[in-house]
């Protein structure tokens, strides 16, 4: 009898769960360097411990992010394969990288679809410096109330998507070539997962490090504007339109140079490296240990 595509959520969710807790307070500073382009990652350290404390790792976003992160990873890793059998008719190990990265790209369609409100309301909490919202629902509110539920949930829509495509199609296009190259000079299989998955990881970082920069900008401007009683809601078409969304990256990176499009490179890439590292490793284990494929 044939599996069931849904045989895997299980080990798959389990194995997200894990890593997005593992790596949240990389995500905390990785938030705050790309939403202010040229801080680096001590300064962005330092001020979040100083706005909130030690404890703001655990208050701050932490919800959100774990939720939004789990939901993010359990999705595209689950959707993969099966977006690799639909489209190109055969399973995705019989595939080439070309085809396993595009059905990566594929999977995150639905993937930020979902995950786009908890990573609007994360960022709002992550960047709230003056601790104008108390907690996740009093964020929710707020951005319901003042921007309504497309205005407020789905800012930077176009940034995220691009950003999901880019990171998930170059991880998967390349995470079988970097496992079987370090196989090549080191045996140990946990090794060689561990560092590919770390190397898949940070090319999909080196790829969509930009769409996050400018994504980040966005929402923080757009939430920051919600505080704003004579400013207008910005037109729901920019969520959704990739021409502004690239006018916004050149602007950035006329303004300041285009290093500043890489703000945060080096947090980010041990925050998607190290969660490549982790599910490269995590994925098939769990699969392994609740019996399926």
């Amino acid at each position: 009898m044939p599996q069931s595509a849904f045989a895997t959520l299980p080990p798959i969710t389990g194995a997200a769960v894990v890593t997005s807790i593992a790596m949240y307070p990389a995500d905390v500073i990785r938030a705050i360097c790309m939403a202010n382009p040229g801080t680096g990652p001590a300064t962005a350290l330092s001020g979040f411990i100083q706005a909130h404390g030690m404890a703001g790792f655990v208050k701050q976003g932490l919800a959100a992010e774990i939720a939004r992160a789990s939901f993010s990873r359990m999705i595209k890793f689950w959707l993969q394969p099966v977006a690799h059998r639909t489209f190109f008719g055969r399973d995705v190990k019989q595939g080439s990288p070309i085809t396993k990265g595009i059905a990566g790209a594929l999977a995150t369609f639905p993937e930020v679809w979902t995950i786009s409100p908890l990573e609007n309301l994360k960022l709002a909490e992550q960047l709230d410096k003056e601790k104008k919202f108390n907690g996740l629902l009093d964020t929710s509110r707020h951005l319901m109330r003042t921007r309504g539920f497309f205005g407020g949930f789905y800012i930077g829509y176009i940034g995220m998507q691009m950003r999901q495509c880019l990171w998930t199609g170059g991880f998967f296009l390349t995470l079988d070539t970097f496992r079987a190259k370090y196989r090549e000079v080191i045996p140990n299989k946990l090794a060689s997962d561990i560092l590919g998955g770390f190397s898949a990881g940070v090319f999909g970082t080196t790829l969509n490090c930009w769409t996050d920069v400018v994504r980040s900008v966005i929402q923080k401007e757009a939430v920051a504007a919600t505080f704003d009683p004579k400013s207008k809601p910005a037109s729901l078409l920019n969520h959704i339109n990739p021409f502004y969304f690239l006018s916004r990256a050149y602007s950035i990176g006329a303004a300041r140079g285009f290093t500043a499009l890489y703000s945060g490179y080096p947090v980010k890439c041990v925050h998607l490296g190290g969660s490549g590292a982790i599910l490269a490793v995590l994925v098939p284990r769990f699969k392994q240990m609740w019996g399926v494929e």
